[in-house]
């Protein structure tokens, strides 16, 4: 059997080198999201995100062919402290933002159909077109 970590091998991985390598002039936000992993784990960071780990390995080495603006965007309201101002909620994370838009027409709450108006109605926020 083959137990234990291979001589002369790191047991981490260097994120902060994988992303320079890849992408040369590295973007700050996929250098934070390099960071979080360094930290934590990819795993850990891609979950925080809302993203799964494989995503999150195919951003470090620069082949995400996904919505990169959306990504970014969930990198600097999870982990860079990005806000916005909703005209429902007040100031709330740019993630927070992301996923109400995401979230589908509810009369659970006034709040809620509030909520769903907007991001469709004229946001400067939104990333929807609208459905109405």
């Amino acid at each position: 059997m083959n137990r234990g970590p291979v001589a002369g091998r790191q047991s981490g991985t260097d994120y902060i080198a994988k992303v320079q390598d890849a992408w040369g002039d590295v973007p700050d936000f996929v250098m934070e999201l390099a960071l979080e992993a360094s930290r934590t784990t990819q795993s850990a960071a891609a979950k925080r995100i809302g993203y799964s780990a494989p995503v999150v390995s195919e951003v470090f080495a620069n082949r995400y062919r996904g919505d990169m603006v959306r990504l970014e965007q969930k990198v600097r309201g999870v982990l860079m402290g990005a806000t916005v101002s909703c005209p429902i909620l007040g100031e709330i994370g740019r993630d927070r933002c992301l996923d109400e838009q995401r979230v589908p027409f509810s009369a659970s709450s006034s709040i809620r159909s509030k909520l769903y108006r907007a991001c469709r109605n004229g946001c400067p926020n939104a990333r929807l077109q609208s459905q109405e």
